[in-house]
């Protein structure tokens, strides 16, 4: 089953809490999922809420815990797993029984989790969405996958958000021995606007991720770009010494919209944002994060979005 395959059913959706990259593609999924006649009853927290709500005005919300991870910024993303992996399993199991009742309850045909491994049930069709069949890992890593591989497996079907050919995430979403996993496509919040947008000459620099890196990818561009007019779209406020910075999510998007380029990071929520934007783009890796460098060196070396 993929999601244009789904009508009239109540689903039940959540988003992992690692960034607000999770929450701007599920909003492009939940548009196409109303679309088909769907019911959605979204589990979050009140700060992923608060995004759906400015794109949603009749979506029914219950309140779920996050996951209690914090990375570390050192790209040493096992060792940060293995510090924490005790309340991550805990929250797992957890999560198992919070979701059967909430199937109970909404009486749920469809549950759909944006890598949240313990979101799913045994009396609903549950599907994980992923781009990361792989996790971008070292060798020595190699217990970290196949415990991955293993909660995937849990799942009745896997949906991928790239193409077959994986030209978006490469090495990530290869499937080499998943036989539950499908291929979807790529996900953004940016396929419910109208994209023959004027573009207007400005360059506008997405600063995501934490606020430390944030800040410096912000001094570094400004400083680089000092004749140029600069728009600056951040999750959170910023000290910005040139340019404006754009506040609101819907804001944000018309000034994306209109943009004749971009610099960013190059988080694979945004790649997908840029499939569909086909604006020229530069993307900077958030030092440390081992997907980030990966998918800035794939696209670079493709030269994907030297338009």
């Amino acid at each position: 089953m993929k999601p244009q395959e789904i009508h009239k059913q109540r689903i039940l959706l959540s988003p992992l809490n690692w960034g607000m990259g999770h929450v701007s593609r599920c909003i492009g999924l939940i548009h196409q999922l109303r679309e088909q006649g769907n019911e959605l009853i979204v589990a979050c927290s009140d700060e992923q809420r608060a995004v759906f709500s400015i794109y949603f005005n009749d979506l029914t919300f219950v309140n779920h815990a996050p996951y209690p991870f914090k990375f570390g910024g050192k790209g040493w993303f096992s060792f940060d797993l293995l510090k924490q992996y005790g309340p991550l399993k805990r929250r797992r199991k957890q999560e198992l029984k919070e979701v059967e009742k909430l199937v109970k309850e909404y009486s749920i045909d469809v549950v759909i989790s944006d890598h949240r491994y313990g979101f799913r049930s045994n009396d609903a069709y549950s599907v994980v969405v992923t781009h990361q069949l792989n996790l971008p890992i070292l060798w020595f890593e190699a217990p970290i996958q196949r415990i991955h591989k293993r909660l995937l497996k849990k799942f009745d079907r896997v949906w991928v958000m790239d193409f077959a050919d994986s030209r978006l995430a490469g090495k990530l979403s290869r499937n080499t021995s998943l036989h539950s996993a499908d291929y979807i496509g790529p996900y953004s919040r940016f396929q419910m606007y109208s994209l023959s947008r004027e573009k207007k000459g400005h360059h506008v620099l997405i600063a995501s991720g934490p606020k430390v890196y944030a800040q410096k990818l912000v001094d570094e561009i400004c400083a680089s770009k000092k004749e140029a007019p600069i728009e600056i779209v951040a999750s959170e406020e910023i000290d910005v010494s040139s340019g404006n910075q754009v506040q609101g999510w819907r804001a944000q998007d018309e000034v994306i919209l209109s943009a004749s380029s971009l610099t960013s990071r190059s988080g694979y929520s945004t790649i997908m944002d840029l499939h569909f934007l086909q604006t020229p783009a530069e993307l900077i890796a958030t030092p440390g994060q081992r997907e980030q460098i990966y998918l800035a060196e794939l696209h670079k070396e493709k030269q994907t979005f030297n338009k």
